[in-house]
C-alpha cells in the first residue's frame, strides 16, 4: 500500500458539525474501499485563491491515508457526489511523510522575487 495526501475543501457555510460528518465519511469510505486513515485535520476556514462554484472561502480539511488505486478512485468519486465539497486532491506522498502535515501558510513570502540575487544572464 503507497501513502497519500488528500486535501478537500468544502462550503464554509457548513457548521463544525457537518464538517465533523463529512470527516467521519471520507474516512468511511477510505476505510472501506481497504484503506487505513493515518490522521485528518482541520485547517480551518480560509480565502480561496479564485472563486469555485461561487464560493469565495472555504473549510479545509486534509487527511494522510495508506491505500491502493482503487481506494484513491473510490475516494475522488465520492468527493464528486457530495455537494458540500467543492475542491479536492489527492496526492501520492513517502511513507516518511505520512502523519506530517503542515499547516496553510496564511503569511506572504520573507522574499520576493526583486529580493533575489541575479543567477546567469547578461
Amino acid at each position: 500500500m503507497n501513502g497519500y495526501e488528500t486535501i478537500f475543501i468544502v462550503k464554509p457555510s457548513l457548521s463544525d458539525e457537518e464538517v465533523a460528518k463529512i470527516t467521519e465519511k471520507i474516512k468511511g469510505v477510505i476505510q472501506k474501499a481497504g484503506g487505513e486513515v493515518v490522521v485528518t485535520e482541520n485547517w480551518g476556514k480560509k480565502k480561496l485563491a479564485y472563486e469555485v462554484r461561487k464560493e469565495k472561502k472555504g473549510t479545509y480539511l486534509i487527511a494522510h491515508f495508506k491505500g491502493t488505486g482503487t481506494t484513491v478512485s473510490e475516494l475522488e468519486r465520492s468527493y464528486r457526489l457530495d455537494e458540500s465539497i467543492i475542491k479536492f486532491i489527492t496526492i501520492k506522498i513517502e511513507d516518511e511523510q505520512l502523519g506530517k502535515t503542515l499547516p496553510a501558510r496564511d503569511e506572504k513570502p520573507v522574499s520576493s522575487f526583486r529580493d533575489r540575487e541575479s543567477v546567469g544572464g547578461r
